[in-house]
């Protein structure tokens, strides 16, 4: 007889068997490929395609660069469907699914990566809509929030398709939002995936594995060309697509898998979402502005410029480089403590609120740091709010 601990790990071998790395070898390569391409052909494409706007608020490069590597992280995902078509799996179905409800958002960034005219607010809409066809299409809804109280208003089906439609695309914009550093947003979203990849693995979910197996090849085939040099940007459009990815992957795991804690999930991608929620605050409580504004004064903006401070002479592809990985080491350390978790209600939610004090710790020293040269806050906020 085999004990439950023997059984659990021949069940895991044969899942780790059961996936195919040729899905995901091929959405890596399409990817870069991809990618690649865009960048030898940009002297063609490059007026429509380029990141031109150098002196906006937000922008710390030197040079245009293309901001539509989104299309290398769609063309990876869709050929990682084909492979798994051609080798008789079941995921491709999910997968070209998951990809039509990704359209609207993914297409309003795209449109608004070439024409830089689709306002905040319809690319805000976008995502609530990919997030309520993948609700409808795919099943993919929040059923429990593993909180009293909120764990009988899901209940309700309104209630959980306003819920799950606010939580999904608030993560396909959080993503956008931490967008502003090579290889910041590509790298964090390989990390929180790879945290679900874990966690899915652990309760034998094969459909979700390869969902965020896919996702992770498609971000770091793009991140080849992206970090550190920066020769390819993600885009509005690569953003959304690879914010919704996570987010809808997050679902599918919750929804698949009762035992897993809602609380592991925000854990997981608490980076991106605590930014979110933190610029919301400062925006609107502290500078009486409008949320959907940009500005300098994200974390990474504040870590960049206090590391430009301190290292003048340094390359600035070398101060992307360094400053993302600092990001990356906090990141990868909150998909360790959900991993060890992901059960365990009480201690992720003092996991949650350990994180966030940490953030305006570090947030706070980089504010005084970036304003010892004498530099006032206005002065990284846009001129019209000064």
């Amino acid at each position: 007889y085999l004990t439950q601990s023997e059984i659990t790990k021949i069940l895991r071998m044969d899942l780790v068997t059961s996936i195919s790395l040729w899905p995901v070898l091929a959405c890596l390569v399409a990817s870069f490929g991809t990618c690649l391409l865009i960048i030898l052909t940009q002297r063609w494409h490059g007026k429509l395609s380029l990141d031109h706007d150098l002196n906006g608020v937000q922008k710390i490069h030197e040079t245009p660069v293309p901001r539509i590597g989104g299309l290398g992280v769609a063309s990876g995902l869709m050929l990682a469907g084909v492979f798994s078509y051609q080798l008789g799996g079941e995921t491709y179905e999910t997968a070209g699914k998951l990809l039509l409800c990704s359209m609207p958002a993914f297409g309003a960034g795209l449109i608004e990566d070439f024409t830089k005219r689709v306002g905040v607010r319809t690319r805000l809409f976008a995502s609530f809509t990919s997030a309520a066809l993948a609700y409808w299409i795919l099943d993919a809804r929040l059923v429990n929030l593993d909180t009293p109280g909120l764990d009988y208003l899901i209940q309700f089906g309104a209630v959980s398709f306003l819920f799950t439609c606010f939580a999904v695309g608030g993560m396909t914009n959080a993503i956008n939002i931490i967008d502003g550093l090579n290889g910041l947003a590509s790298g964090s979203v390989s990390l929180m995936l790879g945290g679900l990849t874990t966690i899915a693995y652990l309760n034998g979910d094969t459909l979700v594995m390869k969902l965020c197996l896919w996702g992770i090849g498609a971000s770091l085939g793009f991140m080849l060309l992206n970090y550190p040099f920066g020769r390819i940007f993600l885009g509005d459009g690569g953003a959304y697509l690879t914010g919704f990815w996570l987010a809808e992957c997050g679902v599918l795991l919750l929804k698949r898998n009762p035992s897993v804690s809602t609380w592991a999930v925000l854990f997981i991608c608490i980076y991106p979402v605590w930014e979110t929620v933190f610029s919301i605050y400062r925006r609107n409580i502290i500078h009486k502005v409008k949320s959907g504004m940009p500005d300098m004064t994200h974390l990474h903006h504040l870590l960049f410029k206090a590391r430009g401070q301190k290292h003048s002479t340094e390359r600035q592809w070398t101060q992307h480089g360094v400053v993302s990985l600092k990001i990356w080491i906090l990141v990868a350390t909150c998909q360790l403590i959900a991993i060890n978790i992901y059960s365990a209600r009480n201690s992720l939610i003092w996991s949650t609120l350990l994180f966030t004090a940490l953030y305006t710790f570090i947030y706070s020293k980089g504010l005084k740091e970036t304003n010892s040269d004498g530099t006032d806050l206005h002065d990284i906020l846009p001129n019209h709010q000064n």
